[in-house]
């Protein structure tokens, strides 16, 4: 009988596994063996490969989130906020191995993910924006502009990740470049006129 920790273990290899393979070339023989699990165990908690691909893919995200609102609530003052947060969010998911690994080898799965998960990113970055404004800024400008906030903030985010650019965008200065010429104009009306 598989222990509560199997999700956990399976998860755990997986995201070996695609790191070492790439997502679409790993094996579930391999995952399962990784796990110290069967082949059985990971269909009993995942009913094929792509919910497990999407179960690590989510857990990944949710955690690049939280440590970006970490990362962001710890840096202190910024000469632009917004542009600070685009640049950091940026250069952190490009050094995760695989959602950068995933963009890099399969942009079209990348794509297939972005729109399958797009309402629950919304809601991720949204929460990690609440965390990092200062006190009672978020209520102060109302959910549906923090709503708006976070969905500017992922539709240019994949912009930069997915599309390819003139201008290259991959030091941190180029994204900050691109942030304060596309991304800072692009802001809700609500948020131009107030700094967080």
């Amino acid at each position: 009988m598989p222990t509560p920790d199997a999700t956990q273990s399976i998860l755990d290899a997986a995201l070996i596994e695609f790191e070492r393979h790439g997502i679409r070339r790993v094996a579930l023989d391999d995952v399962a063996r990784r796990a110290g699990v069967s082949r059985t165990t990971i269909y009993r908690r995942f009913a094929n490969r792509d919910e497990l691909v999407s179960a690590v893919i989510e857990r990944e995200n949710e955690s690049l989130f939280a440590d970006i609102a970490v990362a962001l609530k710890n840096a202190g003052p910024q000469s632009n906020y917004y542009v600070e947060a685009f640049t950091l969010s940026i250069m952190r998911f490009r050094r995760h191995r695989v959602l950068n690994q995933m963009i890099a080898d399969d942009p079209a799965l990348a794509q297939e993910m972005l729109h399958q998960h797009y309402g629950a990113a919304v809601e991720r970055m949204a929460a990690a924006l609440r965390v990092i404004f200062p006190e009672g800024f978020a209520e102060r400008i109302g959910a549906p502009v923090v709503n708006d906030l976070a969905d500017t903030i992922l539709r240019y985010a994949a912009m930069v990740l997915l599309l390819p650019s003139m201008q290259p965008v991959q030091t941190e200065d180029e994204v900050r470049a691109f942030a304060t010429r596309h991304f800072l104009p692009s802001l809700p009306a609500a948020l131009r006129s107030v700094s967080a």
